[in-house]
């Protein structure tokens, strides 16, 4: 079995030094064994290892993300699922561009005569102009209100602190907490899960789904179907997605 050095395992990796290092500190990526010079060696093995590290990188999943669920006894059937369904997006989202394209082409073919335009044309066409998806919408207004009470909350403490009137913290911190539950109940609302050991898919407790490990694409659940505990991929509720 061949073995590289750092130097050369990052190179084969198209990585730097400094990441092969850090990865060895943060326990994510660890060599084969160390020389009796203190040289630290790695094999074929760990270099699959790492092109898997940064495939899961470039789907937007932080190394503490990584870390976890490569750490996982059924890690493999994790990270399927996780495969599979970025597979799924990303041929919806072909399909939808290529129907959008037709669409566009049919209107440009058709506006030497309006009337050669059929209503299910104009209605892709507003489609289209309107094609963001409710659901990324639902995200970036998630995001928004988050930020918006975070910067209350900092400002009804530093009135608290400069001027010591209390009472701008007693109004907004019950506030925020209210519209913390609505958000994170309308989150729980437009999401299910799969289970890595019997593919079903499943709404969790409101109670599991509030107090399990996360991370952006999975949450340690238990499946209703099978009893499995651990990681189960996330994604859109069917009856809640934008078709």
């Amino acid at each position: 079995m061949s073995t590289y050095t750092t130097g050369e395992f990052a190179k084969l990796g198209g990585v730097s030094i400094r990441t092969i290092q850090y990865y060895d500190q943060k326990g994510i990526l660890n060599p084969t064994k160390i020389s009796d010079g203190g040289r630290r060696l790695y094999t074929d093995k760990e270099l699959q290892a790492l092109r898997l590290i940064l495939l899961l990188k470039s789907m937007g999943l932080p190394l503490a993300t990584i870390k976890d669920v490569l750490s996982e006894d059924n890690s493999t059937q994790v990270l399927s699922l996780m495969l599979t369904e970025q597979e799924k997006k990303l041929k919806h989202e072909m399909t939808m561009t290529a129907g959008q394209l037709e669409t566009l082409r049919k209107v440009q073919d058709s506006l030497s005569d309006y009337e050669l335009i059929s209503q299910n044309d104009l209605d892709g066409i507003e489609n289209i102009m309107q094609s963001k998806p409710k659901l990324r919408r639902f995200y970036w207004w998630m995001f928004f209100w988050g930020i918006l009470m975070d910067v209350l909350e900092v400002f009804a403490i530093a009135v608290w602190v400069v001027s010591g009137n209390w009472v701008p913290a007693a109004i907004i911190f019950p506030l925020v907490i209210v519209a913390a539950v609505v958000i994170v109940r309308e989150y729980y609302i437009k999401v299910e899960y799969i289970c890595p050991n019997c593919h079903q898919y499943f709404k969790p407790s409101w109670r599991d789904f509030m107090f399990s490990k996360h991370t952006p694409k999975t949450r340690k659940l238990t499946c209703p179907h099978c009893g499995y505990r651990g990681y189960c991929v996330e994604v859109y509720d069917v009856k809640q997605s934008v078709e």
